[in-house]
């Protein structure tokens, strides 16, 4: 099956958008996606990984979700 493409912003709105449900989230939380090797990373701050350990594997857990349908467009 072919992946779809999509922005590095249109990524960040996806995560923010299914973060937002769990209570374990903070309310805005910072999300980058990094390039790596043909595909890409979510990153946060130190601050996010030290202070909510659930969040991050929520967002490990998207994250593998959403490598399985969308790849990283070229800007």
């Amino acid at each position: 099956m072919a992946k779809t493409k999509i922005s590095s912003t249109d990524l960040i709105w996806i995560f923010q958008e299914k973060l937002s449900s769990f209570d374990d989230c903070p309310q805005s939380i910072p999300i980058a996606i990094v390039p790596s090797d043909g595909s890409w990373t979510a990153v946060t701050t130190q601050r996010v990984r030290k202070g909510h350990p659930d969040c991050i594997k929520r967002i490990e857990q998207l994250q593998r979700q959403l490598r399985e349908v969308y790849v990283l467009a070229k800007d």
